[in-house]
């Protein structure tokens, strides 16, 4: 039988979203609830797409039900149906619309700095346009473009982001920093040789953290192993505001202190960083049309961080 008959015409929209409502809520009955909808209802909507389909979606409990393999697959890709469905739609008011547009970004932690700058520009132009900003590491970020739950992603290059699928876009070049308060005594000195901080309290992020390879590198750079942390996490705002109330150093990318505007608690430390120079790259999957909202974006990210090449 060819796609149209076997399978095209006998699964709708409708019953994914029921399938979904089942998986989620762990219960046919729980699904119906929250659809709206009556529990023979559901358990009909999924027994059609099982038996369409050839194989069994949902095992059946006592307590529950639970996604077999077969509904997991299904799941899976079901959800980016919906988020392109989600997505068309958004684009059709865009068009009838310029000025409104739905976003979803992901960025990490640092380069929430440059998110931030890009939208506090569009904002004032496109007012009722909504961000939703997801902050995490690379390897949150990209499976989320992946599954299609954000559009694009702001980060730093690595070896592991040039797969076939994922278009980079160098928005500029930047290095690590050595950061301290304003009012630490290291602020104020000039060409500070990395050796002179090893005895400093330094708070720093975890050897696991997509920057910990980078962080050492550049300490093995000037030939020597990384300082004892007294304190270690993989909090951004929590390293923020270690070394802004506190005695700590710590290390950021360059960027977080010059966009959106210069930062008002930190400073960085006159260090030579350069073996730590890398692309900080716009991130999206090759084989998806960008929206509307997410060109003004990418190009208002171009504009943004034009200033910052160097």
């Amino acid at each position: 039988m060819h796609w149209s008959d076997r399978i095209g015409r006998r699964i709708k929209l409708r019953d994914l979203h029921i399938l979904q409502a089942a998986a989620e809520s762990g219960s046919m009955a729980k699904a119906a609830s929250v659809l709206a909808i009556s529990q023979p209802a559901v358990s009909y909507a999924v027994a059609e797409m099982e038996h369409a389909l050839g194989v069994p979606l949902l095992d059946r409990t006592s307590q529950g039900v639970t996604p077999t393999a077969y509904g997991r697959a299904l799941l899976e890709r079901s959800l980016v149906v919906f988020n392109e469905l989600r997505q068309g739609i958004s684009e059709i008011e865009h068009l009838a619309d310029p000025a409104v547009g739905q976003l979803y970004i992901g960025t990490t932690p640092p380069m929430t700095a440059i998110a931030s700058a890009v939208i506090n520009r569009l904002i004032p132009q496109y007012p009722r346009m909504v961000f939703h900003l997801i902050a995490g590491a690379p390897e949150v970020l990209i499976p989320e473009l992946r599954r299609r739950n954000i559009e694009l992603a702001i980060a730093r290059m690595f070896a592991h982001l040039t797969e076939e699928d994922l278009k980079a876009q160098i928005l500029f070049h930047d290095e690590l920093t050595v950061v301290c308060g304003k009012h630490n005594r290291w602020a104020r000195r000039r060409n500070v040789k990395l050796r002179e901080l090893m005895d400093e309290p330094w708070a720093l992020w975890p050897p696991s953290h997509s920057l910990g390879p980078v962080i050492q590198s550049a300490f093995a750079a000037h030939g020597l192993e990384l300082p004892r942390a007294t304190v270690s996490t993989p909090s951004a705002y929590a390293l923020n505001m270690m070394a802004a109330n506190g005695p700590f150093l710590t290390i950021f990318p360059g960027a977080m202190l010059r966009l959106p505007q210069k930062h008002p608690l930190l400073t960085a430390i006159a260090v030579d960083m350069r073996a730590t120079r890398s692309p900080i790259c716009l991130f999206t999957l090759r084989n998806r049309t960008l929206s509307p909202a997410a060109k003004l974006f990418t190009e208002m990210a171009f504009a943004v961080t034009k200033a910052t090449k160097r």
